[in-house]
């Protein structure tokens, strides 16, 4: 599985949930990039190493010439999900945010669907790997 990929999955399965108002399915979402970005065991390179042999995963990812901070962008972007869609899950103010999660959802799926992701660009700007 590509991180492509796994933005798609996980942007259309994050919309799903926010227009049925699975609330218990969203705090599950931010359980798993908790978990992400806190121990960088990303589910995308999980899946291809129980796909292929462990030694045959390679992790490729843009490298950065000019990477001042040593911590992953692809890690970071984690991070800020988990950030704006906790913001209004966590502190119980969903009604002030509402548009947080919504926003979150669309961008992941348009990084899904064209490969683009603009947080992880800006995030590599600002000097991280």
């Amino acid at each position: 599985m590509t991180e492509r990929a796994y933005r798609l999955l996980v942007g259309i399965s994050m919309i799903i949930f926010l227009f049925f108002q699975w609330d218990y399915a969203m705090y599950l979402l931010l359980a798993i990039f908790l978990t992400e970005a806190t121990t960088n065991w990303r589910i995308p390179i999980l899946i291809s190493k129980l796909r292929f042999s462990a030694h045959e995963v390679k992790v490729t990812e843009g490298e950065n010439k000019n990477c001042t901070i040593n911590y992953e962008a692809e890690r970071m972007l984690r991070w800020v999900v988990f950030f704006f869609i906790g913001l209004g899950y966590l502190t119980h103010t969903a009604e002030l945010f509402w548009f947080f999660p919504w926003f979150v959802g669309l961008m992941l799926v348009l990084a899904g669907v064209t490969g683009i992701c603009p947080m992880v660009m800006m995030l590599r700007w600002a000097g991280l790997k």
